[in-house]
């Protein structure tokens, strides 16, 4: 007996457990409320807790209010994060303070973490998905830079942005409206920092390897999206060629002086990149100790947690490129090409090597690590992902609370400055001399005494450079103040320590994390008008 056509239509087939395919598990609306609020908790914590750095102070000095600067001039001028500086304008003008300086740069990073998962999804499944977004959400190196008044949080976030609406677009070549958000997501991040062109020349090459343009309506479609991105920010583009030194960019051109020294670039950049990339800045040696004359004791001593902190990623870099497919080996591309660009302009001495100039590649890496991470057996992958995490968590802990790793506090330095002006004190100076970090001195000094600094001043590579520049800036001064931070920018080799006591009583009289304050003074016998 057969049954019936009704019941037949309602009765699987018998072999239907083996044919199934289970669905793809989305990331869903509470995990992605989550992880967001986990990087706002991360990215406002103590926004205005360190005092300004120099490049921080710079963007200050751009757009600072009562200066009478005109908003449209100052904006176009400015060839490294014309974006960050337009948005922030308004800002100061309601209060001028660190935290609304650095508020874009929070926002901005709090936004990149939802979007990160949603374009690794694209990429791979929602599990890699979701720890990619977690990783992203513990990065000291993305905390750090978006709780800094510059463009980079903007340049992450649009660099996020690029490559999802790139996915968006390779899905479907046609589509004039994705082309055109793509070209202004492009121009976006180089608005935030020029650093951004590398990724588009990483998205073009991806373009014609793996899937080149076969009609004309395709050719239309991606020249819409990087020749329109290309035209946006011309104007920019073409006012930094005029102050880089894009000559040297010919292979038989000279080079000239390196402009960082032996810094400038090193094949020991790479590592300590990659390094930076998963950790930040607060785990290990800090800047300031890495920036020693002999920094190899330093590395020594800090070699067991090194060695330790490089397993976990390498184990996941290393799963992850056997993981890819060539759908999705053009992911190598995003990570190479950046590198291989600014490799090239430092060995050519027009942009020196900084990690944060490939900012571009963090996504990417890190995409990589958790595709790498979530195809290792399950209780390995576990392992080495809480390994991973754990030592994210405690780079972020030096990150907020060590003072090792905090940037030079100024901000403390005139605090105590000012005290003693307040006090009438012995110490209340007629001069302070501040090398290196004068614009961040003037941002938060409002007394009254000269300020004197390294303009025009070359390194002081010896004695008699010292001597030199002493012999100019003591004539007819028989005290002042010296604040020392960031001496590796103008006096690597602490010529200036021996100088000064040299030519009078050089005392340390307060300390913060990252400065100096020194008293220096004339002896009585050769004090001006009273000399010899």
């Amino acid at each position: 007996m057969t049954r019936p056509e009704s019941s037949r239509r309602l009765v699987p087939p018998s072999n239907w457990l083996n044919s199934a395919v289970a669905p793809e598990p989305s990331l869903g609306p509470g995990f992605l409320a989550m992880v967001t609020l986990l990087a706002a908790v991360l990215r406002f914590f103590r926004l205005g807790g360190q005092s300004l750095w120099v490049d921080e102070a710079m963007s200050w000095q751009t757009i600072r209010p009562g200066a009478d600067l005109a908003f449209i001039e100052q904006i176009t001028d400015a060839i490294q994060g014309p974006l960050y500086l337009a948005l922030t304008w308004p800002l100061l003008r309601v209060v001028d303070s660190e935290v609304m300086l650095r508020l874009i740069p929070a926002l901005a990073g709090v936004v990149a973490v939802p979007l990160f998962a949603l374009t690794v999804q694209r990429l791979f499944d929602a599990r890699s998905a979701r720890l990619a977004a977690l990783l992203l959400a513990l990065s000291p190196f993305h905390v750090w830079y978006s709780q800094e008044g510059r463009g980079y949080a903007l340049l992450l976030l649009f660099t996020i942005l690029m490559g999802y609406l790139f996915l968006r677009l390779w899905e479907d070549r046609v589509d004039l409206g994705k082309a055109a958000w793509l070209a202004l997501a492009m121009a976006a991040g180089v608005w935030s920092n020029m650093s951004a062109i590398f990724l588009m020349v990483a998205l073009g090459l991806t373009v014609l390897f793996w899937r080149f343009p076969r009609t004309g309506r395709q050719w239309g479609v991606w020249s819409l999206a990087f020749v329109g991105a290309g035209i946006l920010v011309l104007p920019w583009v073409l006012k930094a060629s005029g102050i880089w030194a894009v000559d040297r960019l010919v292979v038989t051109a000279a080079t000239g002086e390196a402009l960082r020294g032996e810094t400038t670039f090193t094949p020991l950049a790479l590592p300590y990149s990659l390094f930076t990339f998963f950790y930040g800045f607060s785990l290990g040696p800090s800047l300031r100790e890495l920036h020693a004359p002999d920094r190899w004791p330093v590395l020594r001593q800090f070699l067991p947690i090194l060695v330790v902190a490089a397993v976990p990623v390498g184990v996941s870099l290393v799963s992850g490129l056997l993981a890819l497919r060539r759908r999705q080996g053009f992911l190598l591309l995003w990570i190479l090409i950046p590198l291989a660009i600014l490799i090239f302009l430092a060995v050519r001495n027009v942009k020196p090597w900084n990690p944060r100039y490939v900012a571009v590649v963090l996504p990417w890496l890190l995409t990589l690590a958790a595709a790498g991470l979530v195809r290792l057996p399950r209780r390995t992958g576990a392992g080495f992902t809480l390994l991973l995490m754990g030592l994210m968590l405690f780079s972020l802990w030096g990150h907020f609370h060590d003072g090792r790793y905090a940037k030079a506090d100024i901000r403390g330095v005139v605090e105590f400055i000012s005290a003693q002006e307040a006090a009438e004190s012995k110490l209340a100076p007629e001069a302070i001399l501040v090398p290196s970090v004068s614009n961040v001195f003037k941002y938060y000094y409002r007394g009254s005494a000269e300020i004197l600094n390294d303009f025009g001043w070359p390194q002081l590579r010896s004695a008699q450079a010292a001597e030199a520049f002493c012999d100019s800036t003591l004539d007819g001064r028989d005290a002042l103040l010296w604040v020392v931070a960031r001496p590796w920018y103008f006096d690597p080799q602490d010529h200036l320590a021996g100088t000064l006591a040299r030519r009078g009583h050089l005392r340390l009289i307060h300390e913060t994390p990252g400065a100096l304050l020194y008293s220096w003074r004339r002896p009585e016998s050769q004090e001006v008008g009273h000399g010899e």
